[in-house]
């Protein structure tokens, strides 16, 4: 039977896109695939049989495709390391989203499961830190733009003192439009958030707010999304 060391990047990719295209739409065929991965669909259906071979799928032609419960958790494995990937690039080193997407999507094959974990760690580390990570990571912005290291004074006035940094989408009102500086969610809610193109740097626009603040109707990327409003307070952002 399979597993994440012996699959190809290819293979993994095909895994993933199920995973997600089952996520969003409850089912999948092969043209979605292929739409999805932007490839042919006699290319899908090679690569789907050989994913049911190593028993990662069940697929029969002309019908739905469907991850069975080890490809499943190998599709969990390898959106884990994407998205710990892609967090490490736009938290830390503030990289564009899109670039990052793009960059984690390469970096994601074949990283050790105890290079994620430190990944993790190190960011949560950060995040725990109030004053570090803000101060750590602008000076690191400074450097980048400038390629000389911040004074301390510079520091201070990249961190934007007197700005609100706990300002979340979930306390904006309809009309107000904010840069996405960080994803507080984890797991299934982070990945939506991700899955939907909400991610550090993104520009947010508040359409409707329900009479008891449940759902949230906002603008992204010319999209019309809903959010609940446990997930508008997981979005941390910089109002315009």
């Amino acid at each position: 039977m399979a597993d994440s060391t012996t699959l190809t990047g290819t293979m993994e990719d095909y895994l993933e896109a199920i995973s997600m295209l089952d996520e969003r739409k409850g089912y999948i065929r092969v043209k979605d695939i292929a739409k999805y991965m932007k490839v042919k669909m006699p290319t899908v259906n090679s690569a789907l049989k050989s994913l049911a071979k190593w028993g990662l799928v069940a697929h029969e032609k002309y019908g739905y495709v469907e991850l069975t419960r080890h490809g499943a958790e190998l599709a969990e494995e390898i959106r884990y390391r994407h998205d710990a990937i892609l967090s490490f690039l736009t938290d830390v080193l503030r990289m564009d989203p899109e670039k990052a997407e793009r960059d984690a999507c390469q970096m994601e094959h074949g990283i050790d499961s105890d290079t994620i974990d430190r990944i993790l760690k190190l960011i949560e580390c950060m995040k725990t830190c109030p004053k570090g990570m803000p101060e750590c990571l602008n000076r690191f912005d400074e450097y980048v733009k400038t390629g000389k290291m911040p004074t301390a004074t510079a520091c201070e006035e990249v961190n934007g003192l007197g700005k609100d940094l706990d300002t979340t989408l979930r306390s904006l009102k309809p009309g107000a439009k904010a840069k996405v500086t960080k994803l507080a969610g984890k797991g299934a809610v982070r990945r939506r958030m991700m899955d939907m193109g909400v991610v550090p740097g993104t520009i947010v626009e508040i359409e409707k707010v329900a009479p008891l603040g449940d759902p949230i109707e906002v603008k992204v990327k010319g999209y019309h999304l809903s959010l609940r409003k446990d997930e508008a307070a997981s979005i941390f952002v910089e109002v315009m």
